[in-house]
């Protein structure tokens, strides 16, 4: 097990910057491209299970575990905190003990640092690593500079249908392949401090989904429980959960119809710049600057940290934020994320993947080591420390049933994942993408002129992409 130290990460640093970020050879491909569904059915019945399936030994390890040395596989991973604490390594060890002809080492690196990582390793073709983490909107990316090799070789159509979510293929999917196999799902729920709309003498919202409230009606509960005593903020109406981040803000354009990026993943003029994005994003910024519902100048920890210690009323994220504050004591409650005045309900989603390595000279092996942890029993050790709903179907009729805990808040959010959701741009040039909008949005809380920001980041990301149209 290697968790990288600063040293490492420093050279990583500097490896990185030896290499430009695309290569020349990626154009000619992108021009090529289709982006297309995975035009996988979610199918409940299964033949199967998931579990057992997951189990399968090849034959090759079998072999070995008979004679020769176990095959060693690496994974290259961004969670630390899992892979190289307790959970990681009971997963890793039922998994050796159930493959007694594969060894499992891991290597973990802060985010931004495995991004780096998996960049200079895969521009030299490297096979000193096997399995990778990938974050969704980057499948599209790494599929076309033939980063991964795709999933489905290793587990057919058919059972990549009986045992992932539509949602979760969809965002695996290239030109018409399933590319890697979805090891965790996002979907957004709108939480709530019960305690402070208590205080205020506020109902609280509808918990069904076609009862859910508007951002207009709940940025009238926001201006009534913000709380101000001697020129300081003592209580906030709401606050994100990613506060600064493409996945979190995004869908309050979408809620308006628009979209950030053109289907072809090549164009953000008239997209990101569009009346109904400006519209959106005027309404976010409002929050901060005109109706001071929202704090300005914290971070995205610093956020999760006001609403689990009960300073703000409302937060919108993933389950893990519920689970974060209901496990620090705040009395919280759920509902639908709200939805434009004469728009329509838009949610988030997508989360991490895991893929194997083109360059991998164990990619038999790496397959039955994703399998395990995506459909497998380690699946379930995996979501369960994390408090995820992944993207495998009989995971999600689990912890959907009443019997489960916190049963409504898993179904609350399995309905808009299915019904509402929309996932960030399947672009090749996604990272630089990200990095531009992301600063907009920052920009725009902090209270810069929403259409000229929009209208700038559109234009430099049109000409960050001009090189994928060559």
């Amino acid at each position: 097990t290697i968790l990288v130290s600063l040293d490492v990460q420093n050279a990583i640093n500097q490896a990185v910057a030896r290499f430009k970020y695309w290569e020349e050879e990626a154009v000619g491909l992108v021009t090529a491209m289709v982006f297309s569904a995975a035009g996988c059915s979610s199918k409940s019945q299964q033949t199967e299970s998931s579990a057992a399936q997951a189990e399968k030994t090849p034959e090759n390890s079998q072999e070995k575990a008979q004679g020769g040395e176990p095959v060693e596989i690496v994974y290259l991973n961004s969670h630390a905190d899992v892979w190289e604490g307790d959970v990681g390594k009971e997963i890793i060890q039922k998994f050796e003990e159930s493959h007694p002809g594969i060894k499992v080492k891991t290597e973990s690196y802060p985010f931004d640092q495995m991004i780096e990582m998996v960049e200079v390793k895969m521009k030299s073709k490297l096979s000193d690593f096997d399995v990778l983490n990938v974050d969704a909107p980057l499948v599209t990316s790494y599929s076309v500079r033939g980063y991964l090799e795709p999933f489905e070789n290793y587990m057919s159509r058919d059972e990549l249908d009986k045992v992932f979510t539509q949602t979760g293929l969809n965002a695996a999917a290239y030109d018409g392949k399933v590319m890697t196999a979805p090891k965790r799902e996002s979907g957004m729920i709108m939480v709530y401090n019960k305690d402070i709309l208590d205080e205020n003498n506020i109902p609280y919202p509808a918990y069904e989904t076609d009862k859910r409230m508007t951002w207009e009606e709940c940025l009238d509960i926001c201006r009534q429980v913000t709380k101000v005593e001697n020129g300081t903020t003592t209580c906030w109406g709401i606050i994100g959960d990613q506060i600064n981040r493409v996945w979190n803000v995004m869908p309050l354009a979408n809620s308006l119809g628009a979209a950030w990026l053109s289907e072809d993943g090549l164009t953000a003029t008239g997209y990101l710049n569009s009346e109904a994005s400006v519209k959106a994003m005027t309404f976010y910024q409002d929050l901060f600057n005109k109706y001071g519902v929202s704090p300005k100048g914290v971070n995205t920890n610093e956020a999760r940290e006001m609403f689990e210690t009960g300073k703000v009323a409302f937060t919108w994220g993933d389950p893990v934020c519920y689970a974060r504050a209901k496990g620090k004591g705040i009395n919280v409650g759920v509902c639908p994320v709200p939805y434009f005045e004469g728009g329509v309900p838009a949610v988030g989603c997508d989360s991490w993947h895991i893929g194997i390595n083109a360059n991998s000279k164990h990619k038999e092996e790496a397959a039955e080591f994703i399998k395990y942890i995506t459909v497998g029993e380690g699946s379930s050790i995996f979501l369960d420390s994390q408090n995820n709903i992944g993207a495998n179907m009989e995971r999600i009729a689990r912890i959907t049933d009443a019997s489960a805990p916190d049963h409504e808040v898993y179904a609350l959010l399995a309905s808009d994942l299915e019904n509402y959701s929309v996932s960030r741009p399947k672009t090749p040039g996604y990272n630089e993408w990200s990095d531009v909008v992301n600063a907009a949005i920052e920009d725009i809380r902090n209270g810069a002129d929403v259409k000229t920001t929009l209208d700038t980041s559109a234009a430099r990301i049109d000409d960050i992409l001009k090189k994928y149209t060559k």
